[in-house]
């Protein structure tokens, strides 16, 4: 038994060491085969005999030598010219998993997103939408554009309009005031210079209509260099059904700011926060420059995303929606930790800097709110 063991491993060998002295062909597992046949037939009567097992272990060997030396050859025969034609086709790996945004990425991992392939061609230009997620609160679509050598300018840079469309009908439509319409449209980076992130919200908190559940988007995109607008059909689903909404209407006062925590809602992808700010004496609340953390129980403390807001009266009453990474998962506490900016004297308007050259804060502790959370939908 012994003796048969060592015989077949020593076929083995002569077997894997036959494989890579083959050349490429289409049958290379039938050409190595007839060949280890043959080899066979010159030795001793025993050595015939291998079992099927050993058949199937040779088999196995084959195809998968043949498999990568096949991606080795096919690659080495890619000519010049196909190879600069693959470099121009958009490489659709997730813009959401790179590009740094932690709800995005929890959205392409966890399922949350549609994945799309869907381009449009202007003047050699090809502009291609990859994904696309809405949770509710946000709809962020990851958009690419075919690599161009030695293009220095950026896709974000070359975008220089922007207007959307839900079932027809424009973006603004969904304001509480299309006239004054804040847009909310802006754009983030991508994972490279070649891709970026659009990202909207609606205006229901302050007063606007809110999205539907499922809608079909137009995207029409105006890009330098390129003399009309570029429009791409986007299909959009709120795909997100684990989500907490909680409507605490809790206030605080200091000085003359009456501060208001008016509604919070979790989702896998983003933490929205609802604030009402009030300057009792009437100030405009835009010089206020108001900020705010917001912690678990723990001491996690949420990276800011972006935010919307809207003034009301006289601009002393500011109606605000933050927007944060998500949490890992729904904590037990969350505390909302309001804060000013400081600026300098001289020049007017500069923000004062720290030693890591951050914006200097300084917390509002009389407005701190500390909030149980009831997962509750």
């Amino acid at each position: 038994m012994n003796t048969r063991s060592k015989l077949e491993d020593k076929e083995l060998e002569q077997l894997e060491r036959l494989i890579r002295e083959t050349p490429i062909e289409i049958d290379l597992v039938n050409h190595t085969m007839n060949k280890y046949e043959s080899s066979r037939y010159t030795k001793q009567s025993e050595s015939s005999r291998t079992s099927k097992k050993m058949r199937q272990r040779v088999m196995m060997i084959t195809a998968s030598a043949a498999m990568i030396f096949s991606f080795l050859f096919v690659t080495s025969l890619i000519s010049p010219t196909m190879a600069a034609t693959i470099k121009q086709v958009p490489v659709l790996s997730s813009i959401f998993k790179l590009a740094g945004d932690l709800g995005l990425q929890t959205a392409d991992e966890k399922g949350l997103s549609t994945k799309l392939h869907t381009s449009v061609t202007r003047d050699d230009f090809t502009l291609s939408v990859s994904e696309v997620v809405y949770d509710g609160t946000r709809v962020s679509i990851a958009i690419e554009r075919s690599h161009i050598e030695n293009e220095k300018e950026t896709l974000m840079n070359r975008i220089s309009d922007i207007e959307l469309f839900i079932n027809g009908n424009p973006l603004k439509s969904f304001a509480p005031d299309p006239e004054n319409s804040m847009n909310g449209i802006i754009i983030k980076p991508g994972k490279d210079k070649d891709s970026a992130i659009i990202e909207f919200v609606d205006e229901r908190n302050q007063g606007g209509g809110p999205f539907p559940e499922q809608f079909d988007l137009t995207l029409s995109t105006t890009i330098t260099g390129i003399q009309d607008p570029l429009k791409i059909d986007i299909p959009v689903e709120n795909k997100i059904e684990d989500y907490v909404i909680l409507q605490p209407n809790v206030s605080r006062q200091y000085n003359n700011i009456h501060f208001t925590i008016e509604k919070i809602q979790f989702t896998p992808i983003t933490t929205n926060i609802t604030t009402r700010t009030i300057l009792t004496d009437n100030s405009p609340v835009a010089e206020l420059t108001m900020g705010m953390d917001v912690v678990d129980e723990r001491g996690h403390k949420l990276k800011l995303s972006g935010g919307l807001g809207s003034y009301e009266s006289n601009g002393s009453d500011m109606i605000m929606d933050h927007r944060y990474t998500p949490f890992e998962s729904i904590p037990k506490t969350i505390t909302l930790k309001p804060y000013i900016h400081l600026f300098k004297e001289y020049p007017k308007g500069e923000f004062q800097m720290d030693e890591n050259n951050e914006p200097k804060i300084q917390y509002i502790p009389e407005l701190e709110v500390t909030l149980p959370i009831n997962s509750q939908k």
